[in-house]
C-alpha cells in the first residue's frame, strides 16, 4: 500500500477502535475496567482527529462513520469479556502496532510526520496503560489520560 491507502486505512481503524473500546466497556462489570476502556476509545478518537486534518489535505475519503462505527461494535461483541484475557491479548498484539505507524511515519512527506508521530505516540500510551495494568493498576490509567491532554498541533516528537 502506499502512504495515502495506509493513511486512510489506519485513520479508519482509529475510528472503528473508538466504537469497539467503547462498546467494549459495556462487557465489563467492574466500573474500573469499563472506564479504563472507554479511555481506550477516547485515546483512539483522539488519534484518529489528530491525523484527521493530513485526509483533508490530501482530498482522502475514509469509509462512513456510520460503517467504521458498526464494523467496530461488531467486532467488540466478540471480544472476551474477561479483563485479565483481555489486557493480555492486547499485550500480545500492540506492540506490533507500534512497527505499522512507525512505517507509515517513515513513507510520509517530512511535513507530516509530526502528526503521525503523534499517531504512533496514542500506541505507546496504551502499552504503557497495559504495563501498568499489569504491575499496578491504580496508576494504569495516567498515560492515557497524558496522550488525551496533549494537542497535537504542539506534539512535537520525541527524538530517537
Amino acid at each position: 500500500m502506499n502512504y495515502h491507502e495506509t493513511l486512510v486505512l489506519y485513520y479508519e481503524e482509529e475510528v472503528e477502535g473508538e466504537a469497539y473500546f467503547l462498546e467494549w466497556a459495556n462487557a465489563f462489570d467492574d466500573p474500573d475496567h469499563r472506564a479504563k476502556m472507554v479511555l481506550m476509545g477516547e485515546v483512539a478518537r483522539h488519534a484518529a482527529a489528530a491525523v484527521r486534518p493530513l485526509l483533508e489535505k490530501y482530498g482522502l475519503t475514509p469509509r462512513s462513520k456510520a460503517d467504521l462505527v458498526e464494523s467496530g461494535v461488531s467486532s467488540a461483541r466478540e471480544a472476551s469479556a474477561d479483563w485479565d484475557t483481555a489486557i493480555a491479548g492486547m499485550t500480545e498484539t500492540f506492540p506490533g502496532y507500534i512497527d505499522d505507524f512507525e512505517r507509515l511515519e517513515a513513507m510520509a512527506p517530512p511535513e507530516d510526520r509530526a502528526l503521525l508521530n503523534f499517531l504512533t505516540e496514542h500506541e505507546v500510551a496504551a502499552i504503557k496503560f497495559l504495563d501498568l495494568e499489569k504491575s499496578d493498576p491504580s496508576k494504569s490509567a495516567a498515560p492515557l489520560r497524558e496522550y488525551l491532554e496533549t494537542p497535537p498541533e504542539t506534539w512535537v516528537p520525541k527524538a530517537a
